[in-house]
């Protein structure tokens, strides 16, 4: 009771894995105060917690398939914004495909807390950069191809075979 057709629990009926938890509610609660939810009941994040896990695992499963239907044995962000695409949910920004993995870092004393490592740029530096060419100005100009049927007779129109 409580398991779907592929295998997985729902979220009303268990955890998958016999009952080892992947996502913690203390990631929820996490989760939450990134999106501006501060106080966000234990009840709440232990309620969401299956849900979530059950949500994640189905993203996950869908970027395999398509990952295995393109004949490659990794899933790549591309195949992860197709499985939210699928689902009608916004794909996600700033992760371009072939990049290859971002390196994440554990926070000491933090076992579900990571973060990515930034190179720390000097102002300076900055500065003194030589700045990028700016782009070429865009123009547009428009023009009648043909006026009642008949095509007029100008250099911005290809000329008519005799």
């Amino acid at each position: 009771p409580g398991r779907t057709s592929r295998g997985m629990s729902d979220p009303t009926g268990g955890v998958a894995d016999g009952g080892n938890d992947r996502v913690s509610p203390e990631s929820i609660k996490i989760i939450a105060q990134t999106v501006g939810i501060e106080a966000l009941p234990d009840e709440v994040a232990r309620a969401l917690a299956p849900d979530v896990e059950y949500r994640l695992r189905e993203v996950i499963q869908d970027a395999l398939k398509f990952a295995r239907h393109s004949k490659r044995s990794a899933i790549s962000t591309e195949d992860v914004n197709a499985s939210l695409r699928l689902r009608d949910v916004e794909p996600l920004y700033g992760f371009p495909a072939g990049a290859g993995p971002v390196p994440f870092r554990e926070v000491p004393g933090q076992p579900e807390l990571f973060f990515q490592e930034q190179k720390e740029l000097q102002l300076k530096d900055v500065l003194a950069a030589k700045l990028p060419r700016p782009p070429v100005a865009v123009n547009v100009v428009p023009h009648w191809l043909a006026v009642e049927g008949v095509q007029p007779v100008i250099p911005e129109n290809p000329n008519p075979d005799p």
